[in-house]
């Protein structure tokens, strides 16, 4: 599937995973600390080869989410091999050596469920829940397609899947309402040397010009043990699942880790504006800012100003643009938090028969009036108890929305990022200890209106007398 925006998993408008719903087991409240409901406990240990292994045990359903991460994306991919990182995740359910192509049948067979992949800007992650009884079925199939999937790739396959992607850029960007614009968002945010810049669904160009070879060499160099990490959650026995895991994953050979590629920075310096012609019918304005990596201090701030902005329709965005100045049939907000660098983005859909010029002028007001003023006591603990009420009630879940979500989702995020899988409850203490200072100064420094990119998709002039 192709990547869906990444909302950082404290985003205001964050989606409640999808996954298997289960209470956390009061003897595991108990383990991680009674006074902390944030806390996940875990273990955390590696092979041999490299293979980071995460465990968290939950026995109140009869289920496991088994969750793989490889800490590979577009910040990863070569000049002119973008897509790459969205390609494999197409590739690994292709076929590998002692599977064949009958990795979705198996997994079927036994009642699995939540079988997929993503790709974000900094990972790429495969997951499946399955009975309990199933765990080692599950650990056959990823080991199988980590240590031997070239085994079974043909220039055939590969065309195959190239031709899926192409498609799936075509359906989400170049053919759908506000695609092409988002395209522009993201080329005009980061310079063409940057990792980030395009989509992580990589360019048609990169995608057609890719040989059987270039890929073989992109897996051989970031698809090993030593560069992922396999979370369980649910109900299992640890020795056995331990056992399990060194007799599939333990013998596939060890690699060393990948180096990070040096990137240039990424920095707005005045605004930049842009207008894009679509066959919509509602004009569209859509801001962009660069904001601090994933899970710093400030990034954590602006995840408070993006819920005090856009969290729901009591917020101001809502109620200025829609609810008031009628400017707008739809406002929201959104996080994207990653490694390299954040990308904060408002989006404003414009009513009928508004001149777009409106929307955006209320859009700055309401961002000034918030980096002026500040947020009042009763909206900063509204957007507080919103974004801690989203986490707690993701963590009800074994897994999630894109398998970054949910708990074993939550602990690969934290593991990825911070480097430790239990770091949620130090950074749920931060968001807590915002003040209103904060939102103001974060609002004032990241929010500027002479460092943004600002896209406005305006409706195409009908053809032949018809509607856009």
């Amino acid at each position: 599937m192709t990547r869906v925006k990444r909302l950082p998993y404290l985003a205001s408008s964050f989606l409640l995973g999808l996954g298997v719903l289960v209470s956390l087991p009061a003897e595991a409240r108990a383990d991680a600390g009674a006074s902390d409901p944030y806390a996940i406990p875990f273990e955390k240990y590696s092979l041999e080869n490299g293979l980071e292994v995460i465990l968290h045990r939950d026995p109140s359903l009869p289920l496991v989410a088994v969750n793989v991460w490889y800490h590979v994306g577009p910040s990863n991919e070569p000049a002119q091999r973008s897509g790459f990182a969205h390609l494999f995740e197409h590739l690994m359910f292709e076929g590998s050596a002692h599977v064949g192509h009958e990795f979705d049948h198996l997994l079927e067979s036994v009642g699995a469920s939540s079988v997929n992949g993503t790709t974000s800007w900094d990972r790429t992650n495969y997951f499946e829940t399955v009975p309990r009884q199933h765990l080692g079925l599950a650990l056959w199939l990823e080991s199988d397609r980590m240590g031997f999937l070239l085994d079974a790739l043909t220039e055939e396959r590969l065309d195959v899947q190239r031709d899926v992607v192409k498609n799936e850029r075509r359906q989400h960007y170049e053919n759908s309402p506000y695609g092409p614009s988002e395209l522009v968002l993201y080329e005009t945010l980061f310079p063409p040397a940057h990792p980030y810049h395009g989509a992580v669904i990589g360019s048609m160009e990169d995608l057609s010009r890719a040989s059987l070879e270039d890929v073989k060499a992109f897996f051989r160099a970031f698809y090993a043990p030593s560069n992922a990490t396999l979370a369980i959650a649910g109900d299992f026995d640890e020795s056995d699942a331990k056992a399990m895991i060194r007799k599939y994953f333990g013998t596939l050979p060890k690699a060393p880790r990948p180096a990070t590629p040096p990137h240039p920075e990424a920095k707005l310096s005045q605004e930049i504006r842009k207008d894009v012609e679509e066959p919509v019918q509602l004009a569209r304005v859509a801001m962009g800012w660069l904001t601090p990596p994933a899970y710093t201090q400030e990034d954590g701030v602006l995840d408070v100003v993006t819920t005090l902005l856009a969290g729901g329709k009591a917020t101001r965005l809502y109620q200025d643009l829609v609810v008031k100045k009628k400017v707008a049939s739809d406002v929201s907000a959104s996080l994207d938090s990653n490694a390299l660098a954040s990308m904060l983005e408002i989006d404003t859909t414009v009513s009928a028969a508004v001149d777009p010029k409106k929307a955006e002028e209320a859009v700055d007001e309401a961002v000034r009036s918030l980096g002026k003023d500040g947020p009042t006591p009763a909206e900063l603990d509204r957007a507080k108890r919103r974004i801690r009420l989203h986490v707690l009630s993701d963590l009800q879940r074994l897994d999630g929305e894109g398998g970054e979500s949910g708990r074993v989702g939550t602990l690969q995020r934290m593991n990825h990022y911070l480097g430790d899988p239990g770091k949620l409850p130090e950074y749920i203490a931060r968001i807590s200890a915002v003040t209103a200072e904060d939102v103001k100064r974060a609002t004032v420094t990241y929010l500027s209106p002479k460092a943004r990119v600002v896209v406005t998709t305006r409706p195409a002039a009908p053809k032949n007398g018809g509607t856009p």
